[in-house]
C-alpha cells in the first residue's frame, strides 16, 4: 500500500458547476471515489511536505473562482 492523498470538496455557489470541479481536480491527477472521501491521489513514494502544499497550490489554482473549499488528508 502506497501514500495517498485523500480529497474531500465542498461545492459552493460559484462560477462553476460541480461537473466542471470534477473535470479540473482530475486534470490535475486525483481519481474519483465513492465514500467519505470524493478523489484520491496515488504518489509514486513518500511525498514530501512540500510536495503535498505543492499538490495542494495546484488545487487552490484550479479551483480558484468556483465557489469549493476542500480538505487534503495524506497518509499511507
Amino acid at each position: 500500500m502506497g501514500w495517498k492523498t485523500y480529497l474531500v470538496i465542498y461545492f459552493g455557489t460559484g462560477s462553476m458547476i460541480p461537473s466542471e470541479i470534477e473535470k479540473k481536480i482530475a486534470s490535475i491527477g486525483f481519481s474519483g471515489m465513492f465514500g467519505p472521501v470524493d478523489f484520491v491521489y496515488e504518489w509514486q513514494k513518500q511525498p514530501t511536505k512540500e510536495q503535498v502544499f505543492a499538490l495542494a497550490d495546484k488545487l487552490a489554482k484550479a479551483l480558484n473562482g468556483s465557489g469549493a473549499v476542500f480538505n487534503l488528508d495524506t497518509h499511507d
